[in-house]
């Protein structure tokens, strides 16, 4: 009971909703509407003086007052509504025309009644619809012969029950676009911190072991090496205090990366030698797969850690796009470089080489070591080049 008299309060002094037109028609609509309600005035006093409608004056307002509803139509359909719904009860009243047509309103209202209702059916709940549809029933009821009340009723019914299904169609349409915005939105920002978290993540188990590693070995040295003068001392001390400095920054910096309610990193990142692990799982997975690993190879954690994305990410390339393909995975040594080569045949279609994610990131991957990686179709299959040195700036004894 209370949302019926809810939508009854609606109905006759609620709102119209507001509108947002986004394109050019959409902005144009209003002023089209007023020249359509100017045409349609003088269309309608015209048919007035030729039926004979009333006084000159009479058939002046009459006509301003059936137009009128259309200029409103556009933005305000329910209050074009209620307007076209009072001048029909007017007219309808006071207006006798001489043509015998069964219901006392002129063509201008018979072809704008439709056209409003469809524009209320399409813009308002079905609760205010009901009222709407009640209040055309009372007119046809009215005023209109009685042998044409059965049709008429089945054609409003039809044009409310037509634009109450495009309105409801449009909601779906609304919310379904509003929660993909809202899922990419998330997902994007899970993207963004889990990168952070990655990056935080090798940033202390590589970049942060090097640093404390100098620091514990300038303060160490003056007690390994014999003899060291002062002024080196003094420096090494310098060298350590600095080095402290430094991972006390990067820890702060870590911080920021995985924001205040990320803990912090606890599982060491991967290295050459969890390789084995990983072409394991692709075999558990069902992946044909061929290893040639590097026995006794000391090389360092960067390096490590890029080589093992790169064949990760490879190896997910494969499984993607050559389902089943055998895939090769050998690592050599290259005059001072890493050398690794993932190669499967067939190879992937040809949407999947390309420019990708993947592959930028494996590229980003290579360079950050100081390496190089190509990757493309080839005689036999599709194949994954990186070379990685050894030497990177400086670090390539791999001492941990």
């Amino acid at each position: 009971m209370r949302g019926t008299l809810r939508h009854l309060r609606a109905f006759l002094v609620g709102p119209d909703p507001a509108v947002h037109p986004r394109t050019r028609l959409g902005r144009s609509l209003p002023l089209i509407a007023a020249v359509a309600a100017v045409l349609s005035g003088l269309l309608s006093y015209e048919y007035l003086r030729g039926n004979g409608g009333g006084s000159g004056f009479y058939r002046a307002v009459v006509s301003i007052l059936t137009a009128a509803p259309l200029a409103l139509l556009p933005t305000r359909p329910l209050l074009a509504w209620r307007f076209a719904w009072v001048v029909a009860l007017w007219t309808g009243l006071t207006l006798d025309l001489r043509d015998g047509t069964p219901w006392p309103w002129q063509p201008v209202q018979i072809l704008l009644f439709p056209l409003i209702l469809a524009v209320v059916a399409i813009r308002h709940p079905r609760g205010v619809l009901v009222w709407v549809g009640a209040s055309a029933l009372v007119l046809l009821l009215g005023f209109t012969n009685p042998n044409n009340v059965a049709g008429l009723v089945l054609a409003v019914l039809a044009i409310i029950v037509v634009g109450d299904q495009i309105r409801r169609r449009r909601e779906v349409q609304r919310a379904l676009a509003e929660e993909e915005e809202r899922t990419e939105l998330a997902q994007a920002r899970r993207a963004v911190a889990e990168e952070r978290n990655r990056i935080a993540r090798e940033m202390h188990d590589v970049v942060a072991h090097h640093m404390s590693l100098i620091a514990v070995r300038a303060e160490t040295a003056v007690y390994r090496i014999e003899g060291v003068p002062p002024a080196v001392a003094e420096e090494l001390a310098a060298i350590a205090s600095t080095s402290r400095e430094a991972l006390g920054e990067m820890r702060r910096l870590l911080g920021v990366l995985r924001g205040a309610d990320q803990p912090a990193p606890t599982e060491p990142q991967p290295v050459l030698d969890d390789l084995a692990g990983l072409v394991r799982d692709a075999r558990e997975a069902g992946v044909e797969v061929t290893f040639v690993p590097l026995p006794g190879a000391e090389v360092p954690p960067a390096v490590g850690l890029a080589a093992y994305r790169i064949v990760q990410e490879a190896l997910s390339n494969a499984r993607r796009h050559a389902a089943g393909a055998p895939v090769r995975i050998a690592l050599t040594r290259d005059r001072g470089a890493l050398r690794v080569r993932v190669h499967n045949r067939p190879g992937v279609a040809e949407d999947g080489g390309g420019a990708g994610h993947g592959l930028l990131g494996m590229r980003e991957r290579a360079a950050a070591a100081g390496g190089s990686l190509t990757a493309g179709p080839v005689a036999d299959g599709y194949l994954v080049e990186a070379l990685l040195p050894l030497d990177h700036d400086g670090n390539g004894d791999g001492t941990d």
